[in-house]
């Protein structure tokens, strides 16, 4: 098995002979990045000469593919799986770029909801704002079709490109983000009993392990048909207003990533400071300040007077 400087060697030098015709005048070009604090070995396959007009080259990543190339080293394969997938990509970034217009911004702009320390490597070069111990910042949609959303982040240049200020982008993201992903709240044993039907397993089975549920200590999950960037609905009142009706409780908000929440009525019985441990474990364990990890802290939501604060272990009421 190669090394993985061996490896990303020849994958640059096979590369472009496996891309074929049609690519003749592409070459392979290395992009280092941080991505949300973490160094990446990153690249695209984009024209030697630089095209007029806007472009979208897609990025991959070195550690990615040598991670599946562990897993089976093959080498020609992966080149082979990365040729395609480039191809795809290509293709489908000209059909996007023909749809962009910077005029379109104001339109596409939504809300994100990031880590500051993990996002402490770019939030400088970013229009951002805080909220509680967390931080938003912007993305453009571009496009949403049903291989995904199609979206960046929008940075200073960009921002003063299209002659808009951070005030105004918050404007935009506030009226765009829940009508571009608009927020679900799920039982949390429902999603978790679709997941054991895919596995196989039958309805008996299925009813025997989760048991009865009773509706005031259900558990959910804010999330979205994309499960992308859910975590973000948190700032919205009505959402949270939602949530509290649906509870029928004051109740605390789990991060569990970027992409969902957990939301814990205060009648389920579940210990605050046993919620902060398991989701300071799940972090440690599944991301480890990979930009998924949205926070170490819990959250709770005072139904009475519709507050949302970072939980402080004071005296929470039913």
């Amino acid at each position: 098995m190669l090394s993985y400087e061996d490896f990303r060697q020849e994958f640059c030098f096979k590369f472009p002979e496996v891309m074929g015709a049609g690519y003749e005048d592409y070459e392979l070009k290395l992009m280092p990045v941080v991505k949300r604090g973490r160094s990446l070995d990153g690249f695209t396959f984009c024209p030697r000469q630089k095209q007029e007009g806007t472009t979208m080259m897609p990025t991959y990543y070195f550690n990615d593919i040598y991670e599946s190339y562990c897993a089976d080293p093959d080498i020609d394969r992966e080149l082979w799986d990365v040729a395609e997938s480039m191809k795809a990509a290509l293709a489908k970034g000209q059909t996007i770029v023909h749809t962009i217009n910077l005029a379109n911004i104001r339109k596409g702009v939504i809300a994100e909801l990031v880590n500051p320390d993990i996002a402490s490597n770019y939030l400088f070069d970013v229009p951002h704002r805080f909220y509680l111990n967390l931080c938003i910042i912007y993305r453009w949609v571009v496009n949403i079709d049903e291989s995904g959303i199609y979206s960046g982040i929008i940075d200073n240049s960009l921002m003063n490109a299209v002659d808009i200020d951070e005030d105004e982008l918050y404007e935009c993201a506030i009226k765009n983000t829940k009508k571009i992903i608009v927020p679900q709240i799920k039982p949390f044993d429902s999603v978790v009993r679709k997941l054991l039907r895919a596995e196989g397993r039958s309805d008996y089975e299925i009813r025997k392990m989760l048991g009865k549920i009773e509706k005031d200590k259900r558990i959910y999950v804010l999330t979205n048909k994309r499960n992308f960037r859910a975590s973000t609905a948190i700032i919205y009142p009505e959402v949270l207003k939602a949530i509290a009706e649906k509870t029928e409780s004051n109740y605390y908000i789990v991060p569990t990533s970027v992409n969902e929440s957990l939301l814990v009525p205060v009648n389920a019985g579940l210990r605050p400071t046993d919620l902060i441990h398991m989701l300071k474990q799940s972090n440690w364990e599944y991301f480890n300040g990979d930009e998924c990890m949205l926070s170490d802290s819990v959250y709770y939501y005072n139904a009475e007077d519709h507050s949302l604060d970072i939980f402080d272990n004071r005296e929470v009421t039913l």
